[in-house]
């Protein structure tokens, strides 16, 4: 047996015992997750776009929803155009957008990707957009998400340690590489599980959209995001152009891993951060 099997097995193994993989705002687990080996790269190497199949595998499970659910959503148009994740919007019969100010937004059209766990929002009405990253995020690079674990405000300082290929089954099937990050510092610190943060954005130091955030592994401190071409993709086949507007996000003075919670705040402040709504076998009430 090669040795790549036997560490296969390993981990495998580990796994059963030691953690399951959280997803959205749904509670959604499956068993079965694998840590992104941290020796793929080399200091300062450029996480890769493409998933091989040599890469670390997690598996997550996407069940039917039973009952409405929240989860995390963020502004690229001040148009009103916004990301949240595929799972978060799956299986809802209504999806609107909670703003700070208490006012929930329908969304009046909701493009899921086939491809990877992305969707696109519409709504009448939008909010101060994040621009996009150009580099791609490094091995032991900081970043940011913010949104609502537990559907409460909530923010996160991560490192990226790797690069894994996720395999989203049950409700759906995606095969998408994505981008691991090693939690350094939850604020509120209400545990690792970050159920509800679920499409949320991870940015970088400069505040730039580096991935969209899709999963983790609770027991381990760990969260998963989209790779940034991805992202890119999904908003080319859904028509969108990112805003090219003029900064009016708070400053990157406060993007730090001192002050990066009252960043996080100015943004849902903003609505830049919004909280979705998933509405299952519940009548839409517009609420002002």
């Amino acid at each position: 047996m090669k040795a790549i099997d036997i560490l296969a097995l390993v981990l495998v193994a580990a796994v059963a015992i030691g953690g399951k993989l959280f997803v959205g705002g749904d509670g959604d687990t499956a068993p079965h997750d694998r840590r992104p080996d941290p020796r793929a790269f080399a200091p300062g190497h450029v996480v890769p776009a493409p998933a091989y199949p040599d890469e670390p595998t997690i598996v997550v499970t996407i069940e039917e929803k039973q009952q409405s659910s929240t989860g995390t959503a963020f502004s690229v148009n001040r148009s009103g155009i916004w990301i949240t994740a595929r799972h978060v919007t799956g299986g809802c019969d209504t999806v609107a957008l909670q703003l700070q100010d208490g006012r929930a937004v329908r969304a009046r059209r909701v493009d899921p990707h086939t491809f990877a766990d992305i969707s696109v929002l519409w709504t009448r009405g939008g909010a101060p957009a994040l621009p996009l990253a150009r580099p791609r995020p490094q091995e032991g690079q900081d970043g940011y998400s913010f949104g609502f674990p537990k559907g409460l405000p909530g923010d996160v300082h991560g490192q990226v340690i790797g690069r894994a290929r996720m395999l989203s089954q049950g409700r759906y099937r995606t095969a998408e590489p994505v981008v691991a990050w090693a939690h350094v510092r939850r604020i509120p610190d209400r545990g690792p599980y970050l159920g509800g943060i679920s499409g949320g954005p991870w940015v970088n130091s400069d505040g730039e959209v580096v991935g969209v955030h899709v999963a983790g592994a609770k027991r381990r401190g760990r969260s998963f995001s989209t790779t940034l071409d991805t992202l890119s993709r999904a908003l080319v086949e859904s028509g969108v152009q990112p805003a090219a507007e003029p900064r009016t996000l708070p400053p990157l003075s406060r993007l730090s891993p001192a002050g990066f919670a009252g960043y996080g705040d100015a943004l849902r402040q903003r609505a830049t951060v919004a909280k979705v709504l998933c509405l299952v076998g519940e009548r839409w009430r517009r609420r002002a």
